[in-house]
């Protein structure tokens, strides 16, 4: 009884919805979408709820772009910070999300300029430094390696030539080219400077003095680009002397070739070298088969001007200085007997010549 009462409640209420007009609109939309739906499956494309969820989140990820860029930067800090705080989370202890805010401080701060105490600031440009001398140097070498030129480290020193030098000897090797005085009773910064024929305005620049100001006696003052007339030139016998110096160097016989033509003008002289003088302009070449290791085409360089050093397998090398011009470049393997320059009076010289030296092994110029 109670079955059939429901029933004859529902059978007229189902009856009367189907005739409404709400029925044929609801029903419509639900045949459409099911229509969709399957059509969407069916064709392997996107169905009606993928459109809309990507709808939603493309319209929800241009409202997330609009923002300041300041804002974004944060942002994405964040986001590396909580990535980061994950992945350590997965080791099993490192699991902290690190703090954004420590995270911007950083950042802020790594965009500052590099500190720079870190840079010593205690060298002076204008210090006398000292070299102690290694057997086999030669003055014109160690001037070079400082940057000044060969009187300058005579003249510091009182040495009676450049072939004066030995081993072991401590050297003062002066900042700049010049003079080095000792201030004596009643010097002045413009009789120092008549004496030595340089200008006044240099000598108070590099030793930060001021002019007019009275001097300390023994004071030790550099007086740039100062000269001393009065040259010693080396004495009888010296020519032997260095001769005897380098004889204990082995002969390597046919090893080395002659490497210029022309008249022996100087002996054994300086470190193992021989000076060879003709025209401006004959030809060089190398001695040995080896490698460039020096090719300096600028600067009067401690007197050998334009020069050329060669690295040779068997551990010696070869010096060629004076040139007027360098056909090699630094880092070039070159072979016996190729030319490498031309002869020229560059530097300290006198005359067109070549000075040539050998390190490790007696000169092919000269007999020992």
């Amino acid at each position: 009884m109670l079955k059939s009462r429901r029933e004859g409640s529902f059978w007229p209420k189902l009856k009367s919805f189907a005739e409404s007009r709400f029925f044929n609109f609801y029903g419509t939309l639900a045949l459409v979408l099911l229509v969709l739906i399957f059509k969407g499956a069916s064709k392997g494309q996107e169905t009606l709820f993928k459109n809309l969820l990507k709808k939603t989140i493309e319209e929800t990820s241009a409202s997330v772009i609009i923002i300041s860029q300041s804002q974004n930067q944060l942002a994405d800090i964040n986001s590396l910070a909580a990535l980061s705080g994950q992945n350590l989370g997965r080791g099993g202890e490192d699991s902290n999300i690190l703090d954004p805010s420590t995270i911007q401080e950083n950042s802020v701060m790594a965009s500052n300029p590099t500190a720079t105490d870190y840079i010593e600031t205690g060298f002076k440009s204008n210090q006398i430094m000292e070299y102690t001398v290694q057997p086999g140097d030669l003055l014109s070498f160690i001037a070079s390696d400082y940057g000044v030129s060969v009187d300058s480290i005579i003249w510091a020193n009182n040495l009676a030539n450049a072939n004066s030098i030995r081993p072991d000897q401590v050297l003062r090797i002066p900042p700049v080219s010049g003079v080095i005085h000792k201030v004596k009773t009643g010097d002045t910064i413009a009789s120092i400077a008549k004496k030595y024929g340089a200008p006044i305005d240099k000598i108070l620049a590099f030793n930060d003095l001021k002019e007019g100001e009275s001097l300390d006696i023994n004071m030790e003052i550099i007086v740039p680009d100062g000269h001393i007339n009065s040259v010693n030139v080396a004495k009888s016998g010296a020519q032997s002397a260095v001769a005897k110096r380098f004889s204990y160097l082995p002969d390597l016989g046919d090893y080395f070739m002659i490497p210029t033509q022309g008249r022996i003008s100087q002996g054994l002289h300086g470190r193992n070298g021989v000076d060879k003088a003709n025209y401006c302009g004959t030809p060089v070449y190398a001695a040995a088969d080896g490698s460039i290791t020096t090719a300096d085409a600028v600067g009067y360089n401690g007197g050998f001007g334009q020069f050329i050093k060669i690295a040779h397998p068997n551990g010696t090398e070869t010096l060629y200085s004076h040139l007027s011009k360098i056909n090699v470049v630094l880092g070039q393997t070159v072979a016996k007997g190729q030319l490498i320059g031309l002869m020229g009076s560059t530097g300290r010289s006198t005359g067109c010549h070549l000075h040539f030296e050998v390190h490790g092994a007696r000169n092919p110029l000269i007999k020992y």
